[in-house]
């Protein structure tokens, strides 16, 4: 029998064991953190990802540390979405009028679209381009509602400087791929043209890479409307297309009588009268039927391409020798266009490569593509590339084809 009863009090508890248990309950890990800890004891942490990285979008880095830290998320391509990425692809193809629409759909009802500012700006591009100011001014007043900042200003006709060059009024057109039947949205800025007697207008036909006779025959038809009006027309760099048609036509009539109307509407333009009625002859011989009458537009209005390409190409010449940049300009299409050997050999003798492309009217896809490969040989070699004055459907397009957003910088005045 014991004496004394069994206190009801604890003992004191020690400040060390109070410390030790108090640790035990705070420490509640993850499993993260167990497996942490468990890679520290095996010594295998230095497999673990560096804390801090930055992801593209869709993939992150996770922090691995047992204090917060937020997921640093960055998007590849700031500004897309899929209905600009289709766009600049139907742009790219001269679908003009389809990459326009398709943004005018995409600006009122997708999500993304809406939320784009380069969406928006590729839009006003387009319907500067297609010199429509009424629609520009009433998107105008949706970009200030939605974004709360003011829109682009219109560029009045005759402010821009293409070449070196300044056009008072006119428009530019140009005809790339193969020249077919789906040719038709290419040439609706002509048809606008001969709509509105615009003058000074100009057809780049240097990127055109093949016909067929019902191709030949649109462009033929065009262009003999145009000649007709008394359209103020330059026909530029046809010199591609022509050799083609003298392949066609020497096929007789196997060559189609598409390709013979065409081949006479461009002798029309460059004001060739003997090889105009040689050939006018040979014709009527092979199709027997009449041929097109002999009525050139003015020369004063229009300078005959063959006789105007020489200086033009002279006075480029000269500017990009003295530029402390390489300029685009035009239509670039095709893997190896001259622009991108002007860049290689301007970037061989330069640290920094800056390209103005505020003269390039249209970029097609393959020398988009092309044009992304030459900058990453370029800064393989420690060089820098930089872009200026690229406008937002071209810019989206080369963003899309995997040009990164830093090579686009402002144009200094």
């Amino acid at each position: 029998m014991a004496i004394f009863g069994k206190s009801t009090t604890r003992k004191p508890v020690s400040a060390k064991s109070a410390e030790r248990s108090a640790k035990r309950e705070a420490k509640v890990m993850s499993a993260r953190e167990l497996a942490a800890e468990a890679e520290i004891r095996k010594g295998k942490m230095q497999g673990l990802e560096p804390l801090g990285e930055t992801s593209l979008r869709g993939a992150s880095i996770i922090n691995w540390s047992t204090a917060p830290k937020a997921i640093e998320v960055a998007q590849a391509n700031p500004g897309l979405c899929d209905v600009l990425e289709n766009a600049s692809l139907l742009y790219a193809n001269g679908q003009d009028d389809d990459a326009r629409a398709l943004l005018e759909q995409g600006v009122a009802g997708d999500p993304d679209a809406k939320l784009s500012p380069l969406a928006w700006l590729a839009l006003f591009d387009l319907m500067q381009r297609a010199n429509d100011r009424a629609a520009f001014d009433r998107l105008a007043m949706q970009y200030l509602l939605q974004f709360e900042r003011s829109a682009p200003s219109w560029e009045e006709e005759g402010a821009k400087a293409s070449g070196g060059e300044t056009q008072a009024g006119g428009g530019y057109i140009a005809i790339t791929g193969r020249l077919s039947s789906r040719s038709a949205s290419q040439l609706e800025g002509l048809k606008r043209g001969l709509e509105k007697c615009v003058p000074r207008a100009r057809l780049d036909l240097s990127a055109v890479t093949g016909f067929d006779d019902a191709g030949a025959r649109l462009l033929a038809t065009d262009l003999a409307r145009a000649r007709n009006q008394r359209m103020e027309l330059t026909v530029e760099r046809p010199d591609k297309l022509r050799a083609a048609l003298e392949t066609a036509v020497a096929k007789g009539r196997e060559g189609g009588e598409g390709a013979w109307l065409l081949s006479l509407e461009l002798m029309q333009w460059a004001h060739e009268h003997a090889a105009f009625d040689e050939r006018a002859v040979e014709f009527a011989v092979a199709f027997e039927v009449s041929p097109p009458s002999w009525e050139p537009p003015p020369v004063g209005r229009t300078a005959p391409a063959s006789l105007d390409k020489a200086p033009r190409a002279a006075a480029r010449t000269d500017r990009h020798a003295d530029s402390d940049m390489v300029v685009f300009e035009g239509v670039l299409a095709g893997t190896s266009p001259p622009a991108l050997s002007r860049l290689a050999e301007f970037a061989a003798k330069h640290a920094v490569a800056p390209i103005d492309m505020s003269g390039v009217e249209r970029v097609d896809f393959i020398c988009a593509g092309a044009l992304c490969n030459a900058i990453t040989r370029i800064e393989s070699q420690g060089k820098a590339v930089q872009i200026v004055g690229a406008s937002p459907i071209l810019r989206a397009l080369l963003l899309l084809i995997g040009i990164s957003p830093r090579h686009f910088v402002k144009k200094t005045a």
